[in-house]
């Protein structure tokens, strides 16, 4: 650590450890310079936006504190060129607050776009304690870092979107296993000196935001030298938070099979293509089982289901069919014993499963309910392959142990 007039530099090895040591430094040095008021929000914003940079960068960190009569400025460096941003989650999701929060306490904030990476900075008090060189929310643009000892990787008929979710998915998970592992509470399901590992997602998130909107895509990555063995650790955390999920010790959803298929299927293409292996293209497996047991619904949501006229079908958080009513079955052409059980993808039409499972992992992790509650129009495919069209319209609920449930209502736009 070193002092540079007002200003306390330290330098954070990309480790979940580093996030402790960042709040402890800027708690020590805001206490000690009579701002104790913002001892509180400092120590948050610079968790969040730490944790930001071990997940999404895996480089090595640079955190200075600056303080003034006024207030303080915090500034964490680091060697990605991924720009983030607010993500406009609900208040039950695992991950995505971290620019959000910055935004709502801090009384400036910025990026700064680097020639070897990026900072991202917030002030608190009524001072400008920077040098001028953003305003709040700014992002300056510059050049991205050059890449050496590079190696390309190409994905054959990737679905953009289920990527996407893929790597969110993993950041949610690798968040709240580096927050809890910080409190000592999985010291009994870690090995012995783990660390984050240190693979920066952005060229994947960046070919993959921009094929958005299109079903397939080629994408082709730019990795830097290492990046096979890092994405490969990265692969190995992730499986292991998963199964912790799995066995509720995160608050974190467990990956849905092909979510998690989505994921051994990119690193093992990064490691391979870099070993000097063909391409082998994304292909979505057939139905696979639930990633874990059925939820339930209380007594009185049964009894709703078998009261209500509309043709329901009632689904939980690891996409399966849980309840069905006769109208549904009458309308898909299953009985209600038969879709009981099964994997909800078995009434989307295969073209559109991918979008369907991005969505439904969305709303796992980042609790954005973007069709709950309002009707869309959407093809179900019936038991003998042929689609339906039907005004759908869902809903959320509560099961058992604190499992989501989801009431979908289906009314077929012609008469089946």
């Amino acid at each position: 650590m070193g002092l540079t007039g007002e200003d306390v530099i330290e330098i954070l090895t990309p480790e979940a450890a580093s996030v402790g040591r960042a709040r402890r430094l800027v708690a020590k040095t805001v206490s000690e310079s009579g701002h104790e008021e913002m001892v509180d929000a400092a120590t948050l914003l610079v968790s969040e936006v730490v944790t930001n940079s071990l997940l999404h960068a895996g480089t090595e960190i640079r955190l200075l504190c600056r303080l003034n009569s006024d207030g303080v400025r915090v500034e964490v460096s680091d060697r990605s060129p991924l720009m983030p941003s607010i993500r406009h989650y609900d208040t039950d999701a695992t991950t995505g607050r971290g620019l959000a929060l910055v935004a709502a306490l801090a009384s400036a904030w910025g990026i700064d776009c680097e020639q070897d990476g990026k900072t991202l900075w917030f002030e608190l008090g009524d001072g400008d304690s920077g040098d001028g060189a953003g305003v709040a929310g700014e992002v300056v643009a510059g050049a991205p870092a050059a890449t050496v000892e590079a190696f390309d990787v190409h994905l054959p008929d990737a679905a953009p979107t289920l990527l996407r979710v893929t790597i969110e998915h993993g950041d949610a998970l690798l968040r709240e296993l580096a927050l809890l592992a910080l409190g000592g509470e999985l010291d009994d399901a870690l090995p012995q000196g783990w660390q984050l590992p240190q693979f920066d997602v952005s060229p994947i998130l960046m070919a993959a935001e921009a094929a958005e909107g299109q079903a397939k895509a080629d994408l082709d990555l730019h990795l830097p030298a290492g990046a096979d063995s890092a994405s490969t650790e990265r692969m190995r955390l992730v499986d292991h938070a998963d199964a912790l999920a799995r066995e509720g010790r995160l608050l974190a959803a467990p990956a849905l099979p092909e979510v998690a298929v989505c994921r051994h299927w990119l690193y093992t293409q990064i490691a391979e293509q870099a070993a000097g292996f063909p391409p082998q293209a994304w292909e979505l497996p057939k139905q696979l089982p639930a990633s874990r047991v059925a939820a339930e619904l209380p007594a009185d949501q049964v009894d709703r289901l078998h009261r209500a006229s509309a043709a329901t079908v009632v689904a939980d958080d690891a996409n399966r069919i849980i309840l069905v009513n006769e109208a549904a079955g009458q309308l898909l052409g299953w009985t209600p014993e038969a879709l009981a059980g099964q994997r909800l993808t078995v009434l989307v039409p295969p073209d559109l499963r991918e979008a369907h499972l991005a969505g439904f992992s969305r709303l796992l992790v980042t609790g954005t309910p973007r069709i709950l509650g309002r009707s869309v129009q959407v093809p179900a495919l019936r038991r003998d392959g042929s689609p339906v069209e039907v005004s759908l319209t869902i809903e959320q609920l509560a099961g058992n142990g604190g499992r989501r449930v989801f009431w979908a209502e289906l009314v077929p736009m012609t008469e089946p």
